[in-house]
């Protein structure tokens, strides 16, 4: 029985992956701060550690002293890192406080508490995988979120750098490129954004937008030993988006 942390799992994806790993006995300790009802009824799951309210990338150096605290209570074999902020504007109206926020949220914050897991397991022969989740308007762009795609592709520079360093030592890192998934904006987006949605379901091979649950079983598979043979890499999950 793994036990590891899930950030982010306030809503959307890191709703579901937190609902699919307790439904299927994985012990979780979650990050959110998003205050949320259906957490709170999971924590009824004898399998949920805990559900700490924490706001990643506000105060890296808090970051750092809550996420050690885990990992000497804790023996941590995973961690999703799901956390995140997705900015809109344009390059004009971007400044340099909303980009370092989206970079200290998207960024900072998952090099902060994948360095300190790796400093405190650095001696130990123990398997350790980390999935972080990306997005397909890094690799792709999309307008009006510069600072969000920027964001995410510096993590997957970083994460496919360490994958490497770590290859041999019992750690695979992993990320995951949702496209466009049914999570919390999806109602208002499809309702103010009528002609930007016939575009997307236009452009998507699938011709639909993807489900939470269908990330979460992505990211269920790479932290099980299923997947022992992979890491370093990006696996998306946007219904041809990437391939069209």
């Amino acid at each position: 029985m793994k036990t590891g942390i899930i950030t982010g799992t306030g809503k959307g994806i890191g709703l579901s992956a937190l609902k699919l790993l307790l439904k299927n006995k994985y012990k979780i300790i979650s990050i959110t701060k998003t205050k949320s009802k259906e957490v709170e009824l999971l924590l009824k799951n004898k399998n949920f550690i805990k559900n700490i309210y924490h706001p990643l990338g506000e105060n890296l150096l808090a970051d750092k002293k809550l996420i050690n605290e885990i990992y000497k209570k804790y023996k941590i074999d995973f961690m999703v890192c799901n956390a995140g902020v997705r900015h809109r504007d344009s390059i004009q109206k971007m400044n340099l406080e909303k980009r370092n926020y989206t970079l200290n949220v998207n960024y900072h914050s998952n090099v902060v508490l994948i360095e300190e897991l790796l400093k405190f397991y650095n001696k130990k022969k123990h398997q350790i995988s980390i999935v972080c989740i990306s997005s397909i308007v890094g690799n792709f762009g999309l307008k009006n979120l510069s600072s969000y795609a920027s964001s995410k592709m510096a993590l997957e520079g970083f994460l496919k750098s360490v994958a490497v360093e770590y290859a041999k030592k019992n750690v695979r890192i992993n990320l995951v490129a949702p496209g466009f998934i049914k999570s919390s904006y999806y109602s208002n987006f499809v309702k103010n954004q009528k002609n930007l949605n016939k575009w997307i379901l236009a452009r998507t091979p699938m011709g639909r937008w993807g489900k939470p649950e269908e990330v979460s079983n992505v990211i269920e598979f790479l932290i099980s030993d299923k997947s022992s043979y992979i890491t370093g890499s990006t696996i998306y999950v946007d219904g041809g988006w990437s391939i069209s």
